[in-house]
C-alpha cells in the first residue's frame, strides 16, 4: 500500500492527466445510434460478425486493432459507444506513448511529462484527425504509436542494449494497423532515418560497424514480426504505385500541388484548406475569439523559440537532443511543405523519386510532427532555469482545440460543416454529416440475406456519383461515402457506383439509356453471381427518376421478384435462370466490353456456362471439383479481375501446379483456360484457386507468431537472469 501511495505521490501530475482525458471523452460521448461514416472510410460495425472477412479481405491489415472492437461488439457495446472507444484509444493511448518516451529518454518531472503528453494527446492535429473522414477507422492508429517506436530507437541506437530493440520490434506489432496503409511504411522509415541522422551530427550517436549490424537486425525482426501483412502487400506493391501516378480519379501531379502545408500552417499545426477548426470556427457567441486562437496557434512554436534563445543555459544532453529535434523539424516541415515555397524545387525532386507518390497525402507526413513538437516543448519545459509562466504557457497551448473542451466533436465540428454559418453547425440541421442513423429498414432484411447459405452478391442500384470511386449518395440519411450497410450483411457488396468494367459502368448505363428495356441489368448482375439487389429510394431525387420506371418493368416481367419494399429501398432477388454461380465452367471465351450486342453476348454466356462443384476454404480459397470433361474449358470465379488470383492444378499425390493461362473472363472476372501443355490433366485431383496475397499471409503469420514468441522469450530470460544475478549480489 505504501508503494502505491508513493506512486501516486510521485505522479500525482500524470495521473491529473488521465482525468483530462476522461472528461474530454465524457464531454463528446455520441448520440444514440447514430455511426460514423463518410468519405473513403467508415467505422466497422457488427466486428463480431465481420472480423473474420475483414482478415482475409485485408489480408491480415488492421485485425489486431479491430480485435478490440471485436470483443466490444461480443461485449454488446452499442456501436455509438464504440465511437467514444475510437477516440479514448487514440488520445488515452497517445497519452501513455509519449509518456513513455519521456521515461525513456528524458526521464523529466512528473508536472513536464503530464504537460507535454497531455499536448500531444490533445492539439489541433488530433483535432483535425477528428473532425475529418478518417478518424473513427484504423488510419490514425499509427499516431498512438509513434512516440514510444521513436523511444525505443532512440535509447537502442544511443546505448545498442538489445533490450531496447526488443521492445521496439513489439510494438511495431501492436502498432502494425496504423501501417495496413502501407504509404505509413515507407513515412516510418524516412522519419527513424531523419532522426538517426539528426542524431549522428549532433554526436549523440557513435557511428560503427557493430551499430550498423544491430539496426540491420532491428530491421531484419521488425520485417519478421510484420510478415502476416508484409508478405501479402508485396505483389501489390507496384501496381499500387503504378496506378497512383497513372490514376484518373486522383491525378498525381494536381494532388501534390493541392495537398500541401505551407511553413506557416505546418508550424500552427492548421490545416491549410481552412475547412477545419480553428479557421472553420462553429461557436457564434464566442465568434471573435477565432483570430485569437489562430494567432495562439504559434504559442508551441513559440515556446520552442523561447528555448532555443536560452540554448546555451540548457544541459549538455538536452541541448544535443534539442537541437536534434530542431534538425528533424526543419526536415519533416520540408516534406510536409511538397512544392509551397521555400521548398518547391526540392521537393519536385523528392517527390519524383519512385514511391515517394505514395505520401502525396498530407497525414502521411503530417502525422510525425505534433511528436517533434511534443518533443521539443518537453525539452524546454524540462530545464530548470525556465519560469512558472513559461508553464501558463503551455496549459493555454493545451485549450487551443477548444472543441475537445466544449464537446461534441462531430456532432458540431466537421469539415462536412465548412462553408455554413455558426448557427447551422449541427449535425442534425445540416443536410451532410459524418454522423448517421442507419434506418431500422436495413437492419429488417438481414434475415433474408444472412439466412441464404449461398454464395452470391448483393448489387445496389441506381447510380448516384460519379467520381468512380464507388462512393454512395444517400441524401435521406445524409450518407455519402463508404457505404456502411454493407457490414450488416454476409454477402459481398457490389455498390453501383464502382468500376468492374473497364471504361464502362452499368449501373450508370442503366440510369442513363433512353429504353425502357433494360433486361440486360438482370443477365448481367446474374452472370456476376448477383442474387439480391437493393435499389435505393434514398439515392438523389434525379438517380431515382431516371431508373424508378425501368426497375418496376423488370419487377412486372419476372425478371427481377421484390422480396422488401420500403421508403428507404425495395430488396430484389433476381430470377434464378439468369445467374451464373459465384465458380463455373464455360466452353467459350465470349466477352463483355459494353451495351453493344450485350443481351446477345449474356445469353450466350450462360448458355454456355455450368456451375461447378467447389468447397469454400476460406474467404479466398476454393477447391474445385474436376472431371476429364473439363478439359478445353474456361475455369471461371466472379471475382474482379486481379493478376494475384492463381489457380492450381492439384495432383492425386498432391503436388501442386499453377496454371498459366490467366485471363480476363466476362469482362471483368477472373478466368483460366484448361488448354496449358505443362499439366497432365488426366492425373488431376483438383483444381485449387486462391488469392496469392491470402497464401503468403498464412505464411507470415507462422513467421509473425515465431518471431513474437522468440521475442517474448528473450524477455524472460533476461528478467529472471537479471533477477539471479541481483539475488546473488545480495548474497
Amino acid at each position: 500500500m505504501e508503494k502505491i501511495f508513493g506512486y501516486i505521490k510521485s505522479n500525482k501530475f500524470y495521473l491529473l492527466g488521465f482525468f483530462v482525458l476522461f472528461l474530454v471523452l465524457l464531454i463528446n460521448s455520441f448520440p444514440k445510434g447514430y455511426v460514423f461514416s463518410g468519405g473513403d472510410t467508415s467505422q466497422f460495425i457488427e466486428m463480431k460478425n465481420n472480423l473474420r472477412g475483414l482478415f482475409y479481405n485485408w489480408q491480415g491489415k488492421a485485425v489486431i486493432y479491430y480485435s478490440i472492437f471485436y470483443l466490444l461488439d461480443i461485449l454488446n457495446v452499442s456501436n455509438s459507444m464504440q465511437l467514444s472507444w475510437y477516440l479514448g484509444l487514440f488520445i488515452v493511448g497517445s497519452y501513455i506513448s509519449f509518456g513513455i518516451f519521456s521515461k525513456l529518454v528524458f526521464n523529466t518531472s512528473d508536472r513536464t511529462r503530464s504537460l507535454a503528453s497531455l499536448f500531444y494527446a490533445l492539439n489541433l492535429y488530433t483535432l483535425f484527425v477528428f473532425t475529418g473522414n478518417s478518424s473513427f477507422s484504423y488510419y490514425p492508429s499509427l499516431y498512438i504509436f509513434i512516440p514510444a517506436l521513436s523511444g525505443f530507437f532512440i535509447k537502442f541506437i544511443t546505448t545498442e542494449n538489445n533490450l531496447y530493440g526488443v521492445f521496439f520490434v513489439l510494438v511495431v506489432l501492436l502498432g502494425s494497423s496504423g501501417f495496413a496503409n502501407v504509404a505509413f511504411v515507407l513515412s516510418f522509415f524516412i522519419f527513424l532515418i531523419i532522426i538517426f541522422l539528426a542524431f549522428a551530427v549532433l554526436g549523440i550517436v557513435k557511428i560503427k560497424r557493430m551499430l550498423f549490424f544491430r539496426l540491420f537486425m532491428l530491421g531484419v525482426f521488425s520485417f519478421l514480426i510484420s510478415a502476416y501483412w508484409i508478405l501479402p502487400v508485396i505483389p501489390e506493391i507496384k501496381n499500387g504505385v503504378e496506378k497512383l501516378r497513372s490514376s484518373d480519379i486522383l491525378e498525381f501531379n494536381y494532388i501534390i500541388r493541392h495537398v500541401t502545408s505551407p511553413l506557416m500552417n505546418t508550424l500552427s499545426m492548421t490545416y491549410p484548406s481552412g475547412d477545419y477548426f480553428p479557421d472553420n470556427f462553429p461557436y457564434e457567441n464566442i465568434y471573435f475569439f477565432k483570430k485569437i486562437i489562430m494567432m495562439l496557434a504559434f504559442l508551441p512554436v513559440a515556446i520552442i523559440f523561447f528555448g532555443l534563445s536560452r540554448l546555451r543555459l540548457f544541459e549538455e544532453k538536452a541541448k544535443k537532443y534539442f537541437l536534434s529535434f530542431g534538425i528533424i523539424m526543419i526536415v519533416v516541415a520540408m516534406i510536409i511543405a511538397k512544392v509551397t515555397p521555400p521548398f518547391e524545387i526540392i521537393n519536385h525532386y523528392i517527390f519524383s523519386i519512385w514511391g515517394m507518390e505514395t505520401l502525396r497525402g498530407f497525414d502521411k507526413t503530417a502525422i510525425y510532427f505534433p511528436f517533434i513538437l511534443s518533443s521539443l516543448l518537453l525539452i524546454t519545459l524540462s530545464q530548470r532555469e525556465n519560469k512558472k509562466w513559461l508553464t501558463v504557457l503551455m496549459i493555454i497551448a493545451l485549450l487551443l482545440p477548444l472543441p475537445f473542451y466544449l464537446g461534441k466533436i462531430q456532432q458540431n465540428m466537421s469539415y462536412r460543416f465548412s462553408g455554413a454559418s455558426p448557427r447551422n453547425k449541427d449535425f442534425r440541421k445540416s443536410k451532410l454529416s459524418f454522423i448517421v442513423k442507419i434506418p431500422d429498414e436495413y437492419y429488417k432484411i438481414r434475415e433474408n440475406i444472412n439466412n441464404d447459405s449461398e454464395k452470391v452478391f448483393i448489387a445496389t442500384l441506381p447510380y448516384t456519383s460519379n467520381d468512380g470511386s464507388g462512393i454512395s449518395n444517400f441524401p435521406k440519411w445524409k450518407m455519402y461515402g463508404t457505404d456502411i450497410t454493407q457490414y450488416l450483411y454476409n454477402k459481398t457488396l457490389l455498390p453501383g457506383n464502382a468500376g468492374y468494367f473497364p471504361d464502362w459502368n452499368f449501373a450508370q448505363a442503366f440510369n442513363d439509356k433512353d429504353d425502357i428495356d433494360n433486361q440486360w441489368i438482370a443477365k448481367l448482375l446474374g452472370m456476376m453471381d448477383v442474387k439480391y439487389i437493393i435499389y435505393h429510394k434514398d439515392s438523389p431525387d434525379d438517380s431515382v427518376l431516371n431508373s424508378q420506371a425501368k426497375i418496376k418493368k423488370l419487377e412486372n416481367e419476372g425478371r427481377i421478384i421484390k422480396i422488401n419494399d420500403n421508403d428507404y429501398f425495395a430488396l430484389y432477388e433476381i430470377k434464378r435462370d439468369y445467374r451464373i454461380p459465384y465458380i463455373s465452367w464455360q466452353n467459350d471465351s465470349t466477352q463483355i466490353t459494353g451495351l453493344t450486342r450485350i443481351d446477345e453476348r449474356l445469353d450466350k454466356i450462360r448458355n454456355n456456362s455450368q456451375g461447378a462443384l467447389f468447397k469454400e476454404i476460406n474467404p479466398k480459397k476454393f477447391e474445385v471439383q474436376w472431371n476429364k470433361d473439363m478439359i478445353g474449358k474456361t475455369l471461371v470465379i466472379a471475382e474482379t479481375y486481379d493478376p494475384n488470383w492463381k489457380a492450381y492444378a492439384v495432383s492425386k499425390n498432391g503436388k501442386e501446379k499453377e496454371i498459366s493461362g490467366h485471363i480476363l473472363a466476362r469482362g471483368y472476372a477472373n478466368g483460366w483456360q484448361m488448354d496449358d501443355a505443362g499439366i497432365d490433366y488426366s492425373n488431376i485431383d483438383h483444381i485449387l484457386i486462391e488469392f496469392y496475397p491470402t497464401r503468403l499471409l498464412i505464411r507470415g503469420l507462422y513467421m509473425s507468431f515465431a518471431t513474437a514468441l522468440f521475442l517474448l522469450a528473450y524477455l524472460l530470460i533476461y528478467y529472471y537472469g537479471k533477477k539471479r544475478n541481483a539475488q546473488k549480489n545480495q548474497i
